[in-house]
Formats: C-alpha cells, structure tokens, sequence
C-alpha cells in the first residue's frame, strides 16, 4: 500500500500503473516495472483515471517505481495536453540519474502542454501540486 500521508478514497490497477485517488483530491501514480509502458497502456491508465475522477481535473503525481524508464513515444505522447484531459498539472518524483536525464530532456524538448515539474523529493511535489486544488 501507498503511504500518501492522505486517506485513499479509490485505487485501481492498470499494470504497470497503480492509481490511487487521495481524499484532497490529488492523484497519486506509481509506475511500477513489472511491465513496459507503452502508448495503449497510457490511454488506459487514462481512461481510468478520467472514472476515477468523474471526468474532472485533478493534479497527478506520478513516482516510478525501481528501474521503470519512460520509452520516447510515451514521452510525445504525455507532453500533449489532450493525452490526459484530467490532469490539472504534473508532478514527477524523480531519483535516479538514468530519470534525471530523461525529465530533463522531456521538459526541454517534449515542452509539455500542462504545468509539469519534476522533484527529487515527494514532500515538494505534493506541496507545489497543492497549489492546482
């Protein structure tokens, strides 16, 4: 189980993601490595998150679990404001080197259309995703 620091008022599962919707609201992802992202499991993910949050806006943390990396058409994809129409703004717990270099290189040149930040520490990403609420 997630430790949010929240109540946990809805959690699903759409390998290799793990949502968890906490009671302030914000929308907490672990991607897990148990599977490779791919485009379509994005828009599922997606799909699901839309339900969970009763097609509303939500601000989304996002935290990657062990050595699950984003693949490049993934990273397009995200970027596009459209990709997910229930994300207010995103936050992602960044702490490897190898996630480092590639949050970099998604927020130079992928130029995301919503609010995107990465933080090393979670505690800061949830504080700047308060402000969306």
């Amino acid at each position: 189980m997630v430790q949010t620091g929240e109540k946990i008022v809805a959690t699903e599962v759409v390998s290799p993601y793990y949502l968890y919707l906490r009671e302030d609201g914000i929308m907490y992802i672990l991607i897990s490595p148990e599977r490779k992202e791919t485009v379509e499991s994005v828009k599922k993910m997606v799909q699901t998150m839309g339900e969970m949050v009763n097609h509303k806006q939500v601000p989304m943390l996002a935290k990657f679990e062990g050595n699950s990396l984003p693949g490049r058409a993934n990273l397009d994809y995200w970027a596009k404001k459209e990709s997910c129409p229930y994300s207010k703004a995103d936050a992602f717990v960044v702490r490897s080197t190898a996630l480092k270099i590639i949050a970099n290189f998604y927020l130079s040149f992928n130029k995301p259309e919503r609010p995107t930040r990465m933080f090393a520490d979670e505690k800061e990403a949830l504080a700047w995703l308060k402000t969306f609420l």
